[in-house]
């Protein structure tokens, strides 16, 4: 084992996201190695998370949250079954932060606040889960890219954004893993009793009006077709009936891929996205547009690939596993071959090199 390492990861909050779960993850990983791990997050919200209200709404919008965080304040998140302590702080500066061997941001905001602290605080990483324009000013977020921290990326789309359009060739690639104790098939999966999951989302850039629309279509054909969604949005208007789960706990999520066949993933841009490998692992046949994760672990067998932003590519795609059982089947047997690759514990050693190697 390598030489014990002090590391601080700083989270923009405490929701439950795809990005905070990644960095809970690393936590659990991290101090099984044997380190000593701490998560800080900010009591006083972010003000640039509120960059799209009028400048009247701001501050109040900002002090309400404020006084939510304080009358909530949370020392634990909840990962699956098991709760990661987090540690509130005022605001992410040097007297709130413990020293380090190495501080990683973990979103663009977080990365100001980074840059700003002693090196006392730990060598300075940037941990890239996405480009993340739609939740600040774009400029701002560009820049946040190229400030003096040594940059993480978690796909070969991101490694290309830093190296190109940022000059970032300093950059290290790794792949987020899978919990496979946590997502693994039924004992048995019949395909002949077809449905349908995906999540929703209010964001429009994951897709879900598309995959909505779509399967309006697919309905048309398979009026009898079981559609189900989960999400942390209120429920999604559809001109059909389908079952939805809001703030689904681990156990109800296991269970709505398990008793899936076909998922869809209809996002038009991604930084990863665990819903498509969560749905592999529990033996779903995945539709996806080609984002995020999909073009490291499509082979041409494991997956059907439809159009970004095309909801009759979705549709099609959706109809073709719905016409042929056994496709779905071989596609979704594929698809659970393919996840096994994808190991928390390689990511967290790597990184651990990663930061323990010597500064240049």
């Amino acid at each position: 084992m390598k030489e014990k390492l002090r590391i601080s990861f700083i989270i923009p909050f405490t929701g439950m996201t795809g990005g905070i779960a990644v960095v809970l993850e690393y936590y659990r990983q991290l101090t099984a190695l044997g380190h000593e791990v701490n998560i800080y997050y900010p009591l006083l919200p972010y003000g640039d998370f509120f960059h799209d209200r009028p400048l009247w709404k701001k501050f109040p919008a900002r002090m309400k949250q404020f006084l939510r965080n304080i009358k909530d304040i949370k020392h634990d998140t909840p990962l699956f079954s098991e709760n990661i302590p987090v540690k509130p702080v005022f605001r992410i500066n040097n007297s709130g932060i413990h020293d380090a061997d190495a501080i990683i941001a973990t979103a663009w905001p977080t990365a100001y606040d980074i840059a700003k602290l002693s090196s006392k605080k730990g060598r300075k990483f940037y941990l890239v889960q996405h480009y993340e324009i739609w939740s600040g000013n774009v400029l701002k977020v560009d820049n946040s890219y190229r400030l003096p921290l040594n940059i993480i990326t978690i796909a070969p789309w991101l490694t290309d954004l830093m190296k190109n359009k940022f000059n970032r060739n300093d950059v290290t690639e790794i792949h987020n893993g899978i919990r496979l104790d946590k997502f693994y098939p039924p004992p048995a999966k019949d395909f002949g009793q077809q449905s349908i999951l995906i999540m929703a989302h209010d964001l429009e850039w994951k897709g879900a009006k598309d995959a909505i629309d779509a399967l309006t279509v697919v309905r048309e054909r398979y009026p009898l077709v079981n559609i189900k969604m989960f999400g942390t949005c209120a429920r999604p208007a559809a001109p059909f009936d389908f079952e939805y789960h809001q703030y689904p706990q681990y156990e109800k999520l296991l269970s709505l891929y398990q008793s899936a066949t076909i998922f869809i993933f209809p996002s038009h841009k991604e930084g990863w996205g665990l819903t498509p490998i969560e749905a592999m692992a529990c033996q779903c046949a995945v539709v996806a547009t080609n984002v995020g994760c999909i073009p490291i672990l499509n082979n041409g067998q494991n997956l059907i690939l439809a159009e970004t932003q095309k909801p009759a590519s979705i549709a099609d795609a959706v109809v073709k596993l719905l016409d042929d059982k056994e496709l779905a089947e071989k596609i979704a047997a594929e698809g659970l071959k393919s996840v096994l690759k994808l190991d928390w514990a390689r990511s967290a050693q790597i990184l651990q090199n990663r930061i323990s190697e010597p500064t240049p």
